[in-house]
């Protein structure tokens, strides 16, 4: 999580040509902005390693549940829908089992007081084959720790017909050193008002994107008036097409 955020990043929230763009003006019309929020969602695929993104969901709670629910909406589309355990580390933040049940899933813990055990994990995975949609999991962990194996807990979770989702509360700790896509994840949030400059806390406005796997990116959020992408086909998360697009410019600013 940042602590300081650069008056530099902060400055063009007060430019009129950003902060009093309606989220559904005629294409036409903002050009130059929705060119800012493509760049930034190219930005945000290169940090994960991930093929694509959406800046639609405002919070990471928000991002938990459309990630979980591009994976189950991709597990449907291969005739899979049953799919719907989830496993989590007992460490896991508060939202992760709350986004796990919205999106119908039934949660399995697994005890991670001292780092998650493989042997535990394969049993449990090996148990759930039939079933299991996903683990979600924190890199680093809750712990402030890096799980030393964690290649190995998503190879487990693969191997037994699941897919990885990775909580990124904590991806400071990771960029420039490994990535999502690296570890072995399929779809991951990221908390821009944590991460990457936008103030955090004190009730505003928050941005939660996800980043996905290849074979995810027809699933992520899409909107019934803005096309946000061709052949987006995901649930709408949001009522504005990319959320809380006025202060995408921050994390664009940051990272540029």
């Amino acid at each position: 999580t940042m602590k300081l955020n650069a008056a530099s990043t902060l400055l063009p929230v007060t430019w009129s040509s950003n902060s009093n763009i309606h989220p559904f003006a005629p294409a036409s019309t903002v050009k130059g902005y929705r060119q800012m929020l493509h760049e930034l969602e190219r930005y945000l695929c290169t940090i994960t390693g991930f093929h694509g993104c959406s800046l639609q969901p405002c919070s990471g709670a928000s991002g938990e549940y459309a990630g979980l629910l591009a994976i189950r909406d991709y597990q449907k589309s291969i005739g899979e829908g049953h799919r719907n355990v989830c496993i989590l580390p007992k460490s896991a933040h508060g939202t992760n089992p709350a986004s796990a049940a919205m999106a119908g899933m039934q949660v399995k813990w697994i005890d991670d007081s001292r780092g998650i055990d493989l042997k535990v994990l394969k049993q449990l995975a090996e148990e759930h084959a039939d079933d299991l949609s996903c683990l979600m999991v924190t890199y680093p962990s809750t712990h402030g720790v890096y799980e030393e194996s964690i290649q190995e807990v998503c190879k487990i979770i693969h191997d037994n017909g699941g897919q990885v989702y990775m909580d990124g509360a904590n991806m400071n700790a990771q960029v420039g050193l490994t990535a999502p896509a690296i570890i072995g994840a399929d779809v991951c949030h990221l908390n821009l008002h944590k991460t990457f400059a936008i103030p955090h806390g004190g009730g505003g406005p928050g941005l939660g994107p996800i980043c996905v796997v290849k074979h995810l990116e027809p699933f992520l959020p899409s909107h019934p008036v803005i096309n946000v992408g061709e052949n987006i086909k995901g649930g709408q998360i949001s009522a504005a097409p990319w959320g809380q697009g006025g202060i995408a410019v921050i994390p664009w600013m940051y990272i540029t």
